[in-house]
């Protein structure tokens, strides 16, 4: 029987086509000197083209350690389909030039049953957030298998709480929680002008002060603080709905750290129009004692 195998939607254009050139890329952006953290229990990581992004990726992803998983779980924001709750995947797997990344039923099966969960691959057709991610889990493990989630509902609090509880039940200590998220989308193309355009070095210095707001909350653990923070400031994070999923799974628990930021300003010189991108490694913490 033929397998259901999602294509690569980003070969050749997101990141390399030619495999030995890819692995080489995501390489050299883990870097010589992995520095593989043990308490390490999720990453936040963005999902632009390597390009732009794969710094601040590589930075994250270096933290993980190589046979320490068992699966990965994606939580990755829907840009292209609108939809209550989260999508599962139902297929077998996901190709990259590197080979194809299989899906953990069992784990995608327990995540069905709940009603926030639908089984579809409608909305993975041709998403990036997902499989910009995937090529660095290979390169790292090519053993792991994955629990793709498609969050649909960005801004439904309730829904993200109740999605959050429900993929608690697959941290087990074995399951790597990976979080896709970019961070501000500036400028007129995005619909979004908080400050004016007056300059590279103003436009770095207020992003940086904008994208830590949402930072600094991720950081403390802050779902409720995260989400007013987004509304008050109408920031423009993607990613929004996988990381109050998150922040509600982990439950402030964690400690966490920034290990990359910066913004296609400082790739491209473009001020007018730019993203922020963050690399963020959350390590088990015990909760204070009452």
């Amino acid at each position: 029987m033929a397998r259901a195998v999602q294509p690569s939607n980003l070969a050749g254009t997101w990141y390399p086509a030619d495999a030995e050139e890819l692995r080489r890329q995501v390489e050299t952006f883990l870097g010589t000197a992995r520095a593989a953290d043990g308490s390490l229990r999720a990453i936040l990581v963005p999902h632009a083209g390597y390009r732009y992004s794969g710094h601040a990726a590589g930075a994250a992803y270096a933290r993980v350690g190589r046979g320490r998983w068992r699966r990965a779980l994606v939580l990755a924001p829907s840009h292209y389909h609108s939809f209550a709750g989260a999508a599962v995947f139902p297929g077998d797997g996901f190709e990259t030039p590197l080979g194809i990344v299989n899906v953990d039923h069992a784990a995608t099966r327990m995540l069905a049953a709940s009603p926030l969960f639908t089984e579809t691959a409608r909305p993975y057709a041709r998403e990036h957030s997902l499989e910009i991610q995937l090529p660095f889990l290979q390169v790292i493990d090519p053993a792991l298998q994955l629990v793709p989630v498609m969050v649909g509902a960005a801004d439904d609090v309730e829904d993200l709480a109740a999605l959050g509880a429900t993929v608690r039940g697959l941290d087990d200590g074995e399951t790597l929680f990976v979080i896709s998220s970019d961070f501000t989308h500036y400028g007129a193309h995005f619909d979004y002008l908080p400050f004016p355009p007056d300059g590279p070095d103003a436009v770095s210095e207020r992003l940086r002060r904008l994208d830590f707001g949402a930072i600094d909350r991720i950081r403390a653990g802050d779902a409720d603080g995260f989400v007013r923070y987004v509304r008050s400031t109408g920031i423009t994070i993607c990613g929004r709905g996988p990381i109050t999923a998150f922040l509600h799974e982990r439950r402030g628990w964690f400690a966490a750290d920034v290990v990359s930021y910066y913004t296609s300003l400082d790739v491209t010189g473009d001020f007018e129009h730019c993203v922020s991108y963050a690399g963020i490694v959350f390590r088990d913490a015990q909760p204070e004692a009452a």
